[in-house]
């Protein structure tokens, strides 16, 4: 049985839920697959490229997550390790801020109504 599961929340929006319990630690997913240089709306950031992982894309930002991205060293690729214990059918979440540097598509999170832009964006007039 898979760890993980793309279930719908609502009209055209989807997340990445926990099939199973998953405990604190623990990995959820690696973190591989097509990069680019440019970022998406689906993409992750590993170091400077963009990664498009078939699930990764469905991973919601929360400010307060309970999921985090951890770069392997010399590699250009990831682990999503649970940042606590993540209970069966609870939706996995990272923090976008600490691995985007420029949001693709910035927005106002759910979670907190902050807006979303990337760990490096600089407000310009």
């Amino acid at each position: 049985m898979s760890k993980t599961e793309i279930k719908t929340i609502e009209k055209d929006i989807k997340g990445l839920f926990a099939m199973k319990k998953i405990k604190e630690k623990n990995l959820i997913l690696l973190l591989s697959g097509d990069k680019s240089s440019n970022p998406t709306r689906t993409s992750i950031q590993i170091k400077n490229k963009h990664l498009e992982h078939p699930k990764g894309g469905f991973i919601n930002h929360h400010c307060d997550p309970n999921a985090e991205v951890l770069l392997l060293k010399g590699e250009e690729a990831a682990f999503l390790i649970a940042k606590r214990n993540i209970k069966k059918g609870e939706e996995i979440t990272f923090d976008y801020e600490t691995t985007e540097t420029v949001m693709a598509e910035p927005f106002k999170c759910a979670c907190h109504g902050n807006w979303i832009r990337g760990k490096n964006y600089r407000y310009q007039e």
